[in-house]
């Protein structure tokens, strides 16, 4: 960071990467918005779909996370940027052209690697550019900004969708061309900040990949930090993908009440992540808010799946979305866990176990669920059964947070600390 305060500049290039993070999260989520017309003209079933539009990206998007904070780490956040931004929007138009299913998934996993530059490069924007007093409210105004993607593809596309008045190539056609924008913004207006302290320029020995990686086995602590962050996290996330609307409909809502009840978790998400981020700098205490975000939870899925009544349903899933919240605060510990030099390698690490934990633990409870099941249908009270895992996954959070994390109370634990004269 090369000042204390906010410059228009460190606006700049934190507003294209936040911009940059809103279109690659629309492009992860909008195939959702098409899926019959895109089923319809490449032939898939419904088996196919879903690797197309989610497994094969979050694949790719997950496994590249630590390599792209190796590449960031190395080559810059300008560079780094521009390979993520052209490569969408090559991969977006190529798509658009795409008439078979094999070259569809050749275009998919190109959007997915160009993708995953994302999250990596706003963090490092936040934590270049921006005062280190502010950096949890801007990383939390950056997932805010994340979460616009989700409400474009759900909402207005959507709405244009229906009837068929803009065909999906045609969309993806456009998202490519605003991918070129990007990238010519980017070239005009991102630069590499240099890290100075006063007016002496603090130099880092270029280190080799081998030492970057290390760094993320060397030292318990940001382990800890990324279980507690993935613990917050996956819940909501579980609900709003796999099963969610089908155990609130046994719980007594309506089909579109379910789908509304889910919204309200996502709007105290949005709401959440600059709300605890401002509080987090404010307090100068990171680790108090992730105890609060993980008792929250914990009370939120215990109330969620034993609580009776639409209302308690509802604000107990935007309680939940409060507390998911919390996993932001996780990404500015970690800054505060490595040395910058390592930062990007720090947020792929975190950001990649988020990814993994999903991956690996969502399937896993949809085993068990089919494995339970003894009718043609679940019960709600097999889907109980199952789900108290959600509630062992949210002591195991709270645990972390009590007894592992170490407070940070906004400081580097790792890094020099500059003194004002």
């Amino acid at each position: 960071m090369i000042d204390n305060e906010l410059t228009a500049k460190g606006f700049r290039v934190w507003g294209i990467c936040a911009f940059f993070f809103l279109y690659e999260f629309l492009l992860r989520t909008i195939m959702g918005t098409y899926q019959h017309p895109v089923m319809h003209d490449l032939h898939l079933t419904t088996f196919q779909f879903s690797l197309l539009s989610s497994t094969i990206f979050l694949m790719i998007y997950g496994f590249m996370q630590i390599p792209v904070g190796i590449i960031v780490d190395n080559i810059g956040l300008k560079r780094s940027l521009l390979i993520g931004a052209l490569t969408c929007s090559c991969a977006a138009i190529g798509f658009s052209y795409s008439y078979t299913y094999g070259i569809a998934i050749a275009f998919r996993m190109l959007m997915g690697f160009g993708a995953s530059f994302g999250f990596i490069c706003l963090l490092i924007s936040v934590s270049e550019w921006m005062p280190h007093k502010y950096s949890a409210i801007f990383i939390g105004l950056s997932q805010f900004i994340g979460t616009l993607g989700p409400m474009l593809a759900a909402g207005p596309l959507a709405s244009i969708s229906k009837g068929n008045a803009i065909q999906w190539r045609f969309v993806f056609l456009v998202l490519g061309g605003v991918g070129f924008l990007l990238t010519v913004l980017i070239l005009l207006f991102v630069e590499n900040a240099q890290e100075k302290a006063g007016r002496y320029v603090i130099l880092h020995k270029p280190q080799k990949i081998s030492t970057s990686i290390s760094k993320l086995f060397s030292r318990i602590q940001p382990w800890y930090i990324a279980l507690l962050t993935t613990s917050l996290y996956f819940t909501i996330e579980y609900l709003s993908e796999n099963e969610g609307r089908a155990f609130l409909v046994l719980k007594g809502a309506s089909a579109t009440s379910a789908s509304y009840i889910l919204s309200i978790a996502w709007i105290g998400y949005a709401i959440g992540c600059p709300l605890l981020g401002f509080l987090s700098d404010f307090l100068e205490r990171r680790l108090t808010i992730m105890k609060i975000s993980a008792a929250l939870g914990l009370a939120a899925i215990v109330i969620i799946l034993y609580a009776p009544g639409i209302l308690v349903l509802q604000c107990a899933f935007f309680a939940l979305g409060v507390s998911a919240s919390g996993q932001s605060i996780g990404f500015a510990m970690i800054a505060e866990n490595f040395k910058p030099q390592f930062l990007a390698v720090g947020y792929g690490f975190n950001n990649a176990m988020l990814t993994a934990f999903a991956a690996i633990n969502a399937p896993c409870i949809g085993l068990v669920l089919d494995y339970t099941k003894e009718g043609s249908t679940l019960s709600l009270h097999e889907y109980l059964f199952v789900f108290n895992g959600l509630i062992v996954i949210a002591v195991i959070g709270l645990i972390l947070s009590i007894f592992f994390v170490k407070e940070t109370y906004c400081k580097s634990s790792v890094d020099f600390t500059i003194l004002k004269p």
